[in-house]
């Protein structure tokens, strides 16, 4: 059974560079009500492996998952992995 964190690596490898870069820059603005932004100078060097956990020891796993969903969603990248993320976690638990 895979865990949220990597559920969000597996999402976060399948983008390509600058949609990473992109990603990175929704979690620097408010994304969804009552979710502060993540500053800048975390996310700057970030790696993928950083950027999770960054996202989970901010958001927590349960909200993580749905910042990503979101910011993908901004992203029109909703066809591939939002679908996969969200019925991994519904299907597991966060």
């Amino acid at each position: 059974m895979m865990v949220v964190p990597e559920l969000l690596l597996e999402v976060l490898e399948d983008l390509i560079n600058d949609d990473f870069k992109t990603f990175k820059f929704y979690l620097s603005i408010r994304v969804l009500e009552g979710c502060k932004p993540i500053p800048k100078y975390y996310l700057e060097n970030a790696s993928r492996i950083e950027t999770v956990s960054l996202v989970t020891d901010r958001y927590g796993e349960e909200t993580a998952v749905d910042v990503t969903v979101e910011i993908l969603h901004k992203m029109g990248q909703n066809n591939a992995q939002e679908p996969n993320l969200a019925h991994s976690v519904l299907i597991f638990g966060p």
